[in-house]
């Protein structure tokens, strides 16, 4: 990774000790990162809510806000649970180490530390993080294309709904209003008139079949209609 790229994360190194902060900023500073401090967990949490670092080194043992409780409000900030979170601290009990990992931290060191431990246990948690972030932004995206497919088969299923709508229903459509005009033209009492009101109720009757069979006409089963056009095939009717 060149210099430039590790000038890209902001570690956040928090201690209320200056002589420490001095060191683990320099032992990290002269990596390349860019580096920002803190002098205790309260102070640290605000930083984090105006922007969140890309890894932060956190005191347990500080004044104001503890390192522990520190990590578990960070976690709880928008994006806090995908920013690694080293626990550095004189503390080495197995207790001391249990409370932190499960309170949220990702690592623990203690002091004193060797520079050479710290800076890999940094990049190893960054390599973490940027898988973290890399598998976020492909679930992200799947669910788009996801969203985008469903999005796609519903105008499909419209589409195809109404193309069947009017195709089935089209031809005794187009007969109601056919006998409905000829009804204008007609006596009540030409044998006619009364032929076209029985169309009328013969053609309305065959479209509410036609309706209810389409309610259940399996969505997957579908027909060629003209022009590459696909529309559902309902039980019993024929697309000719």
């Amino acid at each position: 990774m060149s210099e430039q790229d590790l000038a890209s994360y902001h570690i956040l190194v928090v201690d209320d000790d200056a002589d420490t902060r001095s060191i683990v900023s320099g032992t990290l500073g002269v990596l390349g990162y860019t580096i920002r401090e803190a002098t205790d967990g309260a102070k640290a949490l605000e930083m984090c809510s105006e922007a969140l670092p890309d890894l932060i080194i956190l005191d347990v043992m500080m004044p104001v806000m503890d390192g522990n409780e520190a990590c578990q409000k960070i976690r709880k900030l928008n994006g806090g649970n995908l920013v690694p979170i080293i626990m550095l601290t004189a503390r080495d009990s197995v207790k001391d180490k249990v409370s932190s990992l499960d309170g949220g931290a990702d690592d623990y060191l203690t002091k004193p530390f060797h520079y050479e431990e710290l800076q890999a246990r940094v990049r190893a948690q960054l390599r973490v993080r940027d898988l973290n972030l890399d598998l976020q932004r492909k679930n992200e995206e799947l669910q788009a294309m996801q969203q985008k497919l469903i999005e796609q088969e519903r105008q499909l299923v419209v589409g195809q709904l109404a193309g069947t709508a009017a195709h089935q229903l089209g031809q005794p459509l187009a007969a109601i209003l056919l006998n409905c005009h000829l009804l204008k033209t007609l006596s009540p009492d030409d044998e006619k008139h009364s032929r076209a009101i029985e169309a009328i109720r013969s053609d309305t009757k065959r479209m509410t079949e036609m309706i209810e069979e389409l309610k259940q006409t399996d969505p997957n089963a579908t027909e060629d209609y003209y022009d590459e056009t696909q529309i559902l095939k309902m039980k019993g009717k024929s697309s000719s």
